[in-house]
């Protein structure tokens, strides 16, 4: 599970990113830390890029599917 520190760094949204499901090698459209649905892996994956496709299997839990966990976003400005 993903841990932080600081709570005032870190906002709750309600985006559609959160609810929007992965495949292996699919590209995502968020930088961010993204979890597997069936264990619970977590994987950091930077905008436009694909999800791994080797990064892990598991035949008893399920396919893999991932999951925007924390959306990374730059901040204005910078």
């Amino acid at each position: 599970m993903a841990q932080y520190k600081y709570s005032d760094r870190l906002v709750q949204a309600n985006s559609w990113a959160f609810d929007q499901d992965y495949k292996p090698g699919q590209p995502v459209t968020n930088a961010g830390i993204y979890r597997c649905r069936a264990c619970g892996d977590e994987i950091v994956v930077d905008k436009g890029t694909a999800i791994p496709k080797s990064h892990h299997e598991h035949s008893l839990l399920g396919p893999v599917v991932w999951q925007l966990l924390v959306f990374a976003q730059k901040h204005p400005g910078r």
